[in-house]
């Protein structure tokens, strides 16, 4: 039977509230670091070389550590182990480097100085990093996927939980009822996350991938495999075994599994080398 808090607390009422918080700014939304911020706008302008970045990066120790891990991954890896982050940056490549730099620094942004929300962030921030890391090894898979894009596109997909989790704090209907915050997380996380992604000028890409990811009847234009497959899939294979939901769906019927393909992902299942790899390229967001 359902409790007063069940019956009474009104998702949609909350979902109004809290996309107006959004588009008037009157919510304190996660913002990307500085180091990060400057080093795009470095990234993007077209005078600029790896030299500049890697001063900009070179500022951040714990930034610059990452990318230097990051770019000793088995996506990356040469003979030699990578130690600074100029043969980081020119390793990765330059344009491949703002998908970095932005996966980096994602981790920053699941962050609350509320603890009970903050377990939430830390939850959401590992199953992220999940997905993240089977998107790549599948994006591996097909020649027109960029395998950073589709990292950062894992790290993204469930973002729109963020600033609901920040709002959840001043509803006691939610911060005390777990099953009350999982039904407005499940209904309204991909629209805030489009939201978000927005109002971060991300790339219509990744605001697709935010918007429609449990969207898993989605009919795309074209029968070629997008980033919104490629996270459908991952999200989905990253419940394998713990009871989720998706953990017990028959996938090889969902649409994004035939478009994919059932020999890629079985190859992602079964191959002992891909699922370390896939461990291995999870360590280095952390």
């Amino acid at each position: 039977m359902a409790t007063d808090t069940e019956q009474t607390f009104d998702v949609k009422a909350f979902a109004l509230e809290l996309r107006e918080d959004i588009e008037k700014n009157r919510i304190k939304l996660p913002t990307l670091p500085a180091i990060s911020l400057e080093a795009l706008l470095v990234v993007n302008d077209a005078g600029s070389s790896m030299a500049d970045v890697a001063r900009i990066i070179s500022k951040d120790t714990s930034m610059a550590a990452r990318l230097v891990r990051y770019a000793n991954s088995p996506l990356y890896s040469g003979i030699n182990k990578v130690t600074s982050v100029k043969t980081a940056i020119t390793r990765i490549g330059f344009d491949a480097v703002k998908h970095a730099i932005l996966s980096l620094a994602m981790k920053d942004v699941f962050t609350s100085a509320y603890k009970p929300i903050q377990e939430r962030m830390e939850s959401l921030w590992a199953h992220s990093v999940k997905v993240a890391s089977i998107a790549t090894m599948l994006a591996t898979r097909f020649t027109h996927l960029n395998k950073d894009e589709a990292m950062l596109a894992g790290l993204i997909h469930d973002v729109g939980a963020i600033p609901i989790l920040i709002k959840a704090k001043d509803y006691p209907a939610l911060t005390d009822n777990e099953k009350n915050l999982d039904k407005v997380i499940h209904a309204l996380h991909m629209l805030i996350g489009k939201l978000l992604l927005q109002h971060w000028n991300f790339d219509k890409t990744l605001i697709a991938v935010a918007a429609t990811h449990d969207k898993l009847d989605r009919k795309p234009a074209s029968d070629k495999v997008d980033y919104v497959d490629i996270i459908q899939v991952a999200n989905i294979l990253s419940y394998e075994g713990s009871g989720h939901q998706y953990s017990d769906i028959d996938y090889y019927r969902l649409p994004a599994f035939k478009r994919v393909g059932r020999e890629v992902v079985d190859s992602i299942l079964s191959n002992a080398e891909a699922k370390q790899t896939e461990m291995q390229i999870s360590s280095s967001l952390y």
